[in-house]
């Protein structure tokens, strides 16, 4: 089985350098739902049963969370950055699931991303090997998107990560299995207010 990973922890200081408000919890202006409702629904059509990691103490984006359908992993590693927190999500999942033979791996202030490119990710990945070092990704104008899938054999450089440095710099020479998207929502997020107007 492939599990669906959305990492939510993130404080979003750019947003917000007061942080009073919350950057995941604003309203998508042509839904007025929340932009982390958005991530984590997508995320749950394409994958049920997809983990969003939080910080502890976030009992808004627990509900919003719960609400868009997904399971919710609160780690205080997360506080340290998202290698981290996808570090404590991966081993949390291994743990739990062992047959699982890759990863979906999302981000909480993507809300544009559809659930078509995630089950698209979703299908690619498990044509693949979980043995295989093998990366699969969405792509719009030459740039990739995300979400990003990862066959199992990744699981040790993934729970390997820690502080603020993520997986990309993993998939530098990876080979990549790219998916042509025709939209530019696999590479749009929110990390100032006028992203959102």
């Amino acid at each position: 089985m492939i599990q669906g990973i959305l990492l939510a922890a993130g404080l979003g200081q750019r947003f917000d350098p007061s942080g009073e408000k919350d950057k995941l919890l604003q309203a998508r202006p042509d839904s007025g739902k929340p932009v982390l409702w958005h991530s984590g629904r997508a995320m749950f059509e394409a994958l049920p049963g997809t983990l969003a990691v939080i910080q502890g103490h976030q009992p808004k984006r627990v509900h919003c969370l719960f609400d868009a359908g997904c399971e919710v992993l609160i780690s205080p590693e997360a506080q340290h950055g998202m290698g981290s927190a996808l570090a404590a999500a991966v081993r949390h999942c291994l743990e739990k699931k062992p047959g699982i033979t890759g990863f979906v791996i999302s981000l909480g202030d993507m809300p544009w991303v559809p659930a078509q490119a995630i089950a698209q990710v979703h299908a690619a990945l498990a044509k693949s090997s979980a043995q295989e070092l093998r990366a699969v990704a969405p792509y719009f104008d030459g740039k990739r998107g995300h979400p990003v899938g990862l066959t199992r054999a990744w699981a040790a450089s993934l729970i390997a990560l820690q502080g603020d440095v993520g997986a990309k710099h993993l998939l530098r020479d990876a080979e990549i299995i790219a998916i042509d998207w025709p939209t530019a929502d696999v590479l749009r997020d929110v990390d100032v207010p006028e992203d959102l107007a």
